[in-house]
Parts: C-alpha cells; structure tokens; sequence
C-alpha cells in the first residue's frame, strides 16, 4: 500500500519543463518623475510594453501591452491603461456582457456618488493622509 501511494504522488506532481528563456529585445528609459518606458520580447513570444507619464493634473497616467502566444498558434494582445478613470483592459478575447446583464451595484454608486460630491465641494483625497482634504 505505502509503495503504491508513493507511486501515485510521484505521478501526480506537476511536469515542469526547465527550459531557459531568452530575452531577446529590451529596451527602457530611465524614470524621471512619473515618466518612463520599458519594453521587452522573449524568444517564446511574450512580450511586454509600457509606458508612463504625469497628466494635466499631475497624477500619474500609464498604458501599455502585453502579448503572449496561445496554443493554437494565434497571439493574445491585451491593451491596457491605468489613469485617473481607473485600470482598463481591452482585448477581442475579453468578453463583454452588457450593462443591463451585470449593472454597476447600489454600494458602488454610492461611493461613487460620494466622491464626486466631496470633489465638487472643492475636496481632494490626499493618499499621504487617508482623508479629504
């Protein structure tokens, strides 16, 4: 019984393969301030994009990329950006329900509601803090 679980457990552990990737393009600019750029490609087929910068108001903005092969044969590209409206990703094999199937839950609209009624009275969330001020 003991040599057949341990046969058993010996079968049933995951099947890594080693093999080393290779990174064979990368490329990056220093960060100055809420400006930078990084980019790389292994010889796999992943690859990665970004790039971030400061907007109008001064809070940091970043978009980017990330690709990867499936396997079918096809690549997966998903397309993202991070700004003051939040983390969004876009990419055909995202699916996409309509509002009316999944809407935006009564807790969330009023915290939502809050927020945009303490920046109308002239508050901003300061992060250092953890309070309107």
């Amino acid at each position: 019984i003991i040599f057949a679980a341990l046969v058993a457990f010996a079968a049933a552990r995951p099947q890594l393969e080693d093999e080393p990737v290779a990174i064979i393009r990368e490329e990056s600019d220093p960060i100055d301030g809420a400006n930078f750029r990084h980019e790389f490609e292994a010889d796999n087929g992943i690859s990665q994009s970004m790039v971030g910068s400061a907007a109008e108001d001064g809070t940091q903005v970043m978009s980017g990329s990330y690709s990867f092969p499936l396997p079918d044969g096809t690549i997966a590209t998903f397309n993202w950006v991070a700004d003051a409206l939040g983390f969004r990703v876009e990419s055909p094999l995202l699916p996409v329900a309509p509002e009316a199937e999944h809407p935006i839950p009564a807790h969330a609209l009023e915290q939502i509601a809050f927020a945009d009624a303490q920046r109308a009275a002239g508050l901003v969330w300061d992060e250092a803090a953890g309070a309107w001020l």
